[in-house]
């Protein structure tokens, strides 16, 4: 013979209905919160990746011109350094032009971003390098006599 099942008392009922409602509750905050974060780095991302190629070109736009007349196009370190330097700090951020050679020019940013929700740590670390070569008129890097 069978045995009947007796359904759940009225106090049990709608149970796993607000088990799945709070978990999916959670759910949406955490991805909320995951979108806030994700955000506030991509816009950091954009703004230091601009500064560090704006200031890669504005360092290499301090051609040697002594050199140049001799048919060489290269920079004068020092001041594609100053350049390069100028152009970080008008945009307001940190960074570095120490790799700069007599042929390129690295401008190398790393700062720390204050994420908005601490979901992944309450700050991350954004590191962009840009690298440009002097050019002058149709040459790069180069010119023909």
């Amino acid at each position: 013979m069978r045995e009947r099942t007796r359904p759940p008392p009225e106090s049990q009922r709608g149970q796993t209905l607000l088990i799945f409602a709070i978990v999916l509750s959670l759910f949406f905050v955490w991805m909320i919160a995951l979108v806030a974060d994700v955000g506030a780095l991509y816009v950091a991302y954009n703004r230091f990746d601009n500064a560090a190629l704006l200031a890669a070109q504005a360092g290499a736009s301090a051609i040697d011109t002594g050199q140049l007349y001799r048919g060489n196009l290269r920079l004068d370190v020092g001041q594609a350094r100053l350049f390069c330097q100028q152009s970080l700090g008008a945009a307001g951020v940190q960074g570095s032009c120490d790799q700069t050679t007599s042929t390129l020019v690295v401008a190398d940013v790393r700062e720390a971003v204050q994420l908005p929700v601490t979901l992944l740590g309450q700050t991350a670390v954004v590191h962009i390098r840009h690298a440009a070569k002097p050019a002058y008129g149709g040459g790069v890097g180069t010119v023909t006599t």
